[in-house]
C-alpha cells in the first residue's frame, strides 16, 4: 500500500429541498466504476469516529486505505474518541512509526516502513489518527475530526464496518453530479429489520411534527456536505453528542438540496453497538434525541 498516517493528540477537556433518492441500480454502478477509476480532482475529507474500536481498527485501516489507493485525492481521518479499550496500542500495531507525544496539537508523519503489507507513511499523509483524549461524546470526536480535515468536501461514517466505506465515494459522486455546493448526501438504510424500522420511523415522525420539518433517516450514514455547509452551520454550536445527526440533518433540509443514496447493512464483526444497537443503548439514544429535538424547537422558536 502507498498510504501515509500520522497521530494528532487532543487533550483538551472542554470545547477543544426536498429529499431525492438516487436509484439503487444506479448507484451500486457507480460504485463499480469508482474501484476502477480514480477520484482524480477529488478534494474530500472522510472522519470515521472510533469509541473502543480496537477489534475493528485493522479491518477500518484495510478498507479505508484500499479506498485512498485507488483516489488520491481523498483524506481519511480516524478519530480514537477517547477509547478505554486498547485502541491506541492497536493503532500503533497498525501503523507502527507513529507515537504520539503527550502533548496537544502534535502532528507526527512516519517515515516509510518498508514493508508493502503495512500501511506507509509520507509526509503529506492522507491517513491521520487523531486522538481525544476523554471522551466527551460521539458528536465531539466528530466535530474534532472535521476540525482537522483539509478538503473543500467533508464525510462521515461509522466504525462499525456495518456498511461499506465507498458508500461515501457513492455520495461525492452523486454530491459532483448536482454542481450544487450546497448539496448535502446522506444514506438511506435498506432491508432493516422491521422493529428497528419502526423505532426510527417513530422518531422521525416524532421529529418532523416538532420542528416542522420533513426529517428521514436521521441516523443513517454516510453524511457528505461542503466546507460552506460546514462554516455555516456545523463548525460552531454544533452538539457534541449522538444528537449531531438530527442537527446536521435538520439544517440541511432547511437550507440544502438533499439527496439519498440506499445503503446496506452487514452484521456487526467486532465491538458493540454504540448508539441504538442493544436495547439499552437504544432507550438511551432514544431519550436524548427525544431531548434534543424539543431543545432544537427551544432555540429555534
Amino acid at each position: 500500500m502507498n498510504t501515509g498516517s500520522s497521530i494528532l493528540i487532543d487533550c483538551h477537556c472542554e470545547e477543544a429541498c426536498h429529499p431525492e433518492e438516487a436509484c439503487p441500480e444506479r448507484m451500486r454502478q457507480d460504485q463499480d466504476l469508482i474501484g476502477a477509476n480514480e477520484l482524480m480532482s477529488a478534494d474530500l475529507s472522510i472522519v470515521v469516529p472510533c469509541y473502543n474500536e480496537a477489534g475493528n481498527i485493522p479491518l477500518i485501516i484495510a478498507e479505508f486505505s484500499k479506498l485512498l489507493d485507488a483516489n488520491p485525492g481523498l483524506e481519511v481521518i480516524l478519530v480514537d474518541n477517547g477509547s478505554t479499550d486498547n485502541s491506541a496500542e492497536v493503532f500503533k500495531q497498525e501503523l507502527p512509526n507513529c507515537h504520539p507525544e503527550e502533548r496537544s496539537d502534535v502532528r507526527i508523519s512516519s517515515r516509510n516502513l518498508g514493508d508493502p503489507d503495512v500501511l506507509q507513511a509520507q509526509d503529506d499523509s492522507r491517513m491521520t489518527v487523531v486522538r481525544v483524549e476523554e471522551n466527551q461524546g460521539y458528536g465531539h470526536g466528530i466535530l474534532f475530526g472535521l476540525e482537522h480535515a483539509n478538503g473543500k468536501v467533508l464525510a462521515w461514517t461509522h466504525a462499525d464496518m456495518q456498511t461499506d466505506p465507498a458508500d461515501v465515494l457513492t455520495a461525492y459522486k452523486q454530491y459532483q453530479a448536482t454542481n450544487d455546493e450546497m448539496c448535502f448526501v446522506k444514506g438511506a438504510r435498506k432491508e432493516r429489520k422491521l422493529l428497528e424500522a419502526f423505532f426510527s420511523w417513530g422518531m422521525q415522525v416524532l421529529a418532523s411534527i416538532v420542528l416542522k420539518t420533513p426529517l428521514e433517516e436521521i441516523n443513517a450514514q454516510p453524511k457528505l456536505f461542503s466546507r460552506k455547509f460546514y462554516d455555516l452551520y456545523m463548525k460552531e454550536g454544533a452538539p457534541k453528542d449522538f444528537s449531531l445527526d438530527l442537527y446536521a440533518l435538520y439544517h440541511a433540509y432547511r437550507n440544502c438540496k438533499l439527496i439519498t443514496i440506499p445503503v446496506y447493512f452487514n452484521k456487526r464483526i467486532h465491538g458493540e453497538a454504540k448508539g441504538g444497537g442493544s436495547w439499552s443503548g437504544r432507550i438511551k439514544l432514544i431519550q436524548r434525541t427525544l431531548a434534543y429535538i424539543f431543545e432544537l424547537a427551544d432555540s429555534l422558536a
